[in-house]
């Protein structure tokens, strides 16, 4: 073998690692920040901090430690990377890691969402407003409980996850329902995004505001709707394989 390729191999692989670990820690810290001022209004200036708000807060906490066992992965473990070129315990790590965060994912974007409706629904005086918001709330609700059911028994016992890489006894359910039940999430998640996005511009069509105000004010509620897009853009990073040589190297923006 070429020793030239070799070595490439090997800088792209711990590349690819460093890649998630520099985007994870920016959107970690970015996130904690805009909270942290959110906190610092609501709590110190307006002096009011509403079921909206613990929800973000709530949000935040959650999204900490899906950040922090990340990174884990990353510095630890073998995320990024191809599993044999470590050895099982780095390769195990990472599993976890990777199990903890599909875990994790639903409530914390439940939390987000969840928020953004009630935030909504106290602006909203129209009744097909209130039925819209209502139901979008409804339909998050049940794929994110249904999504959080199938990523947290994906593998019997869970553990059997990252515990197969050592040869204990265990099953998981086949091999196309995770992806699957995670481009449906994606894509249910994403419409619900985009009409909590587009809402606000109805809520405000009638509201006496100066146009340039209405509009600044519309973008900014709308500002959920980027999510929307990160969704589909992830799709194709779902990739349909088992716990194999590439696993973690293939899926690295997939969780």
């Amino acid at each position: 073998m070429d020793s030239s390729l070799y070595t490439r191999g090997r800088d792209d692989i711990q590349y690819r690692g460093m890649q998630l670990f520099a985007v994870q820690l920016a959107f970690l810290i970015a996130a904690g920040l805009f909270v942290l001022a959110r906190a610092y209004v609501k709590v110190c200036i307006v002096k009011s901090v509403a079921v909206d708000d613990w929800l973000i807060f709530g949000a935040m906490i959650g999204y900490t430690v899906y950040g922090g066992v990340a990174l884990h992965g990353v510095t630890n473990g073998a995320t990024g990377k191809h599993i044999t070129e470590l050895s099982l315990e780095q390769a195990a790590v990472s599993l976890r890691a990777w199990y903890i965060c599909e875990v994790l994912y639903s409530p914390i974007t439940l939390a987000i969402r969840t928020s953004i409706c009630l935030l909504l629904l106290r602006l909203a005086l129209n009744k097909i407003h209130r039925w819209i918001i209502y139901a979008n709330l409804v339909v998050v609700w049940m794929i994110s409980i249904a999504f959080f059911c199938i990523m947290t028994f994906q593998c019997m016992p869970p553990s059997y996850f990252w515990r197969q890489l050592y040869g204990d006894p265990g099953s998981c359910i086949n091999l196309n329902i995770v992806p699957d039940a995670t481009i449906a999430h994606s894509i249910i998640s994403a419409l619900s995004d985009w009409c909590m996005g587009l809402l606000p511009i109805a809520l405000l069509w009638n509201v006496n505001l100066n146009r340039r105000t209405k509009a600044l004010v519309a973008v900014l509620l709308s500002m959920g709707m980027i999510a929307g897009v990160a969704l589909i853009v992830r799709i194709p990073y779902v990739k349909r394989l088992a716990i194999s040589a590439d696993f973690l190297y293939e899926t690295m923006w997939a969780p």
